[in-house]
């Protein structure tokens, strides 16, 4: 069985957490994007929506200043934990951080004037249901933010996952990917969603970046493979043919970066502002 099949994390146990507090180089690259096209503004009310450990909770709280108040707000209690120690120890007195649910937000209608989600909305189970929180806690006028990798991303490791499920000769397994690989949405999706909860879609930026490993078995032992990734990918195939498959794929990706010196996997970024309407009195 290839060794990170086996490749186990808890992620309540501090020190994984504090591992993930590092910041990876791939939510550093969201984080810089999302910064590249944000307008700051002054006497704001934020709130930092799926904030994990605190990037970039800390980020919008200190570019803003002490004008602003900023409160991130996420699911995973011992991620907040961890963000509440750094938020003693950085002195940040304009952060505030709640443990909740994104779908069901314990705040009053119409209460922020910026909302933030940096790589979350595709990863919400119930995403139109946050979007529609989103607009009840918006004040008239707010702005909604969003970044996100959508589908498309991977596509040299995708494409050769999919020649990989076509040699099994599965048909199933090629529908899981596929549905696997839509969750993450388009542009176009996004935009369609971002209107059904009532936001008028603003400012779309789109680039990209590349992820560089030495090869197949560096890039399916990396962390964020392992954490991010992996587990839906498993999802993909049934556990008979789990060892043979991605033991085909590691051998694959491996040979790919033998003859090119590396493995290079393309990340498509996108973001995206929505507009609360102001509504007019007749």
């Amino acid at each position: 069985m290839p060794r990170f099949l086996h490749m186990t994390y808890d992620l309540d146990d501090p020190a994984v957490i504090s591992v993930i507090d590092q910041v990876s180089l791939w939510s550093a690259r969201f984080g810089f994007f999302l910064f590249d096209h944000l307008e700051l503004r002054p006497n704001l009310n934020i709130l930092d929506l799926a904030c994990g450990t605190g990037f970039p909770l800390f980020e919008l709280a200190q570019m803003h200043g002490a004008s602003c108040q900023v409160t991130g707000v996420d699911i995973w209690k011992s991620a907040i934990e961890r963000a509440r120690l750094k938020a003693k120890a950085a002195q940040c007195s304009n952060v505030q951080l709640v443990e909740a649910d994104a779908t069901r937000l314990p705040f009053e209608d119409g209460s922020f004037d910026l909302i933030i989600s940096n790589l979350g909305i595709n990863n919400f189970p119930a995403p139109d249901a946050v979007l529609a929180e989103c607009f009840r806690v918006s004040k008239p006028g707010a702005r909604l933010v969003l970044t996100t990798n959508p589908s498309g991303h991977m596509t040299e490791f995708y494409a050769l996952f999919r020649q990989t499920l076509l040699e099994l000769q599965k048909p199933v397994y090629l529908e899981r990917l596929q549905a696997h690989e839509a969750h993450r949405g388009s542009k176009e999706s996004l935009s369609d969603q971002l209107r059904a909860a009532g936001f008028r879609v603003g400012k779309i930026r789109e680039s990209q970046f590349h992820l560089r490993y030495l090869d197949g078995s560096a890039f399916f032992t990396h962390f964020l493979t392992q954490i991010g990734f992996l587990e839906g990918w498993r999802r993909v195939v049934d556990q008979e043919d789990e060892e043979r498959v991605f033991a085909l794929l590691e051998n694959k990706l491996n040979l790919i970066a033998h003859a090119a010196g590396e493995l290079r996997l393309t990340v498509p970024m996108l973001y995206m502002e929505g507009e609360k309407q102001y509504r007019h009195q007749h």
